[in-house]
């Protein structure tokens, strides 16, 4: 597979996320809740305290501030008393720079709650922005002259608490509400979809694109984990160290040709533009469209069944006319309803220690198949996958269409079919693209006309 987008290729930092790592050994040597809240991470969620670092707070020096700028990094914002940097070629941490010599000051880390962070420890603090503002955060620990801060973001790139106007919080719950409660399964889907693409420019006039776009996110994680056992336990693992889902990754949404320039336009509302594409090649029969919102750090994958000849053409933009033949994605979307509207999300992609997850994960029952992607900056693989009940209806109207035969629509009838996954991903190296050239093998191994071919 190839990316079609030839300037989105994606290169490895070494040298830039060696200097971050660096820093953070230091907050670590010198702050011992630092270092325990890293072997926490480590032992009870899988993960690695750096792929929860929003940023990192260092004083003014000419020598850190070149190596910076030689390994990539670029001032984007500056104020009276700090400049912030990142790296527009990696998925790394931010660095503020502020005006005095002091070596470094701390590290921030990002979570969904600092009040749960702070409750299952039993702490106090003083949490600095309004309740469920854009920007919010926590000066948890100082030792030796090294602060911990834990902040929470809803999409910005502010490094100063928020205070929005008194009736905030009408205009924050009522967006939400209209995203948790819309009609996501309606007979009439072309119906549902209009409706859905209406409710998120109302909530893009309630508050903003991007506020809108991280709540629309917010909800849908919630609407996958609530269908996925392997999300709520390790969710549940995240939780009792108050973390929540703040290390995603990206989300994987599977779309009908119908509905796909739709799932598009949904997303540019939220402030989304388009990334690479991905074409698997004329024998997996799909493409993928990623997009992102930079300001929320925010990342989709939108699968979608596609031919050979289309490659060519702006797919995310171009209306696809529906096929006599469905491929993975199309038969995933025709059983079980597009990712946006019944469905939910097809995976949740969140940053592990690969191994350890799977070790893990193994203990509480949930196996993970074969690994996608074994290089040393990208790994990734798929929990097995959850099952899921497949209504008469869509086997009636796969039927009548010659889509499936009558021997497949009894078995998804008796057996249902593969529905949702979480992803195992672990990153180094500032690494920020997708594996180009096995993911095809990956998305034909979760086709639910696979789970028979064994017999079952």
């Amino acid at each position: 597979m190839s990316a079609i987008n030839a300037p989105f290729q994606w290169k490895c930092h070494p040298q830039a996320e060696a200097i971050l790592l660096s820093f953070l050994e230091h907050c670590c040597s010198a702050n011992a809740f630092i270092a325990n809240l890293q072997d926490d991470l480590y032992k009870h969620t899988s993960t690695r305290l750096f792929d929860w670092v929003d940023h990192f707070v260092i004083g003014y020096s000419e020598k850190i501030e070149l190596e910076l700028e030689k390994s990539g990094f670029v001032s984007e914002h500056a104020t009276l008393s700090y400049r912030v940097f990142h790296h527009p070629g990696a998925q790394l941490p931010r660095v503020v720079i502020r005006d005095h010599d002091q070596p470094i000051v701390g590290v921030a880390i990002s979570v969904e709650s600092i009040a749960d962070f702070l409750m299952v420890r039993g702490m106090a603090g003083d949490i600095e922005g309004f309740p469920l503002s854009s920007y919010r955060r926590c000066d948890v620990s100082t030792d030796n002259d090294i602060t911990l801060w834990v902040v929470e973001r809803r999409g910005t790139l502010t490094m100063e608490p928020t205070y929005p106007n008194d009736n905030y919080l009408d205009r924050y719950y009522e967006a939400t509400e209209k995203w948790q409660t819309r009609p996501r399964n309606l007979e009439d889907e072309d119906e549902a979809m209009k409706g859905t693409l209406a409710i998120a420019e109302e909530m893009v006039e309630l508050l903003n694109e991007d506020l809108a776009a991280w709540i629309v996110l917010k909800v849908e994680r919630d609407y996958w984990q609530s269908k996925n056992t392997a999300g709520q336990i390790q969710k549940n693992r995240q939780d009792r160290l108050g973390m929540g889902w703040a290390n995603h990754d990206h989300h994987t949404f599977r779309s009908s040709r119908r509905h796909f320039t739709q799932l598009v336009r949904l997303f540019e509302i939220l402030g989304f533009h388009c990334r690479e594409r991905f074409w698997a090649g004329s024998e997996a029969g799909w493409g993928a469209q990623v997009m992102e919102n930079p300001r929320c750090r925010l990342v989709l994958f939108l699968d979608v069944d596609l031919a050979e000849h289309e490659i060519e053409i702006d797919f995310a933009h171009h209306p696809l006319p529906d096929k006599d033949q469905l491929g993975t994605i199309g038969l995933w979307c025709s059983l079980h309803g597009d990712s946006v509207l019944k469905a939910g999300m097809h995976h949740l992609e969140a940053q592990f220690m690969f191994d350890n997850l799977k070790n893990d994960l193994h203990h509480t029952g949930v196996g993970m198949m074969k690994p996608f992607s074994d290089f040393p900056y990208l790994k990734q693989a798929f929990t097995e996958g959850e099952v899921w009940h497949v209504g008469p209806r869509s086997l009636e109207k796969l039927l009548a269409t010659g889509k499936i035969t009558h021997e497949q629509a009894e078995k998804f009838k008796a057996y249902g079919a593969v529905g949702s996954h979480l992803e195992n991903l672990q990153r180094r190296e500032g690494y920020k693209g997708f594996n180009q050239k096995n993911v095809s093998f990956i998305i034909k191994e979760t086709d639910p006309r696979k789970m028979f071919t064994s017999g079952a």
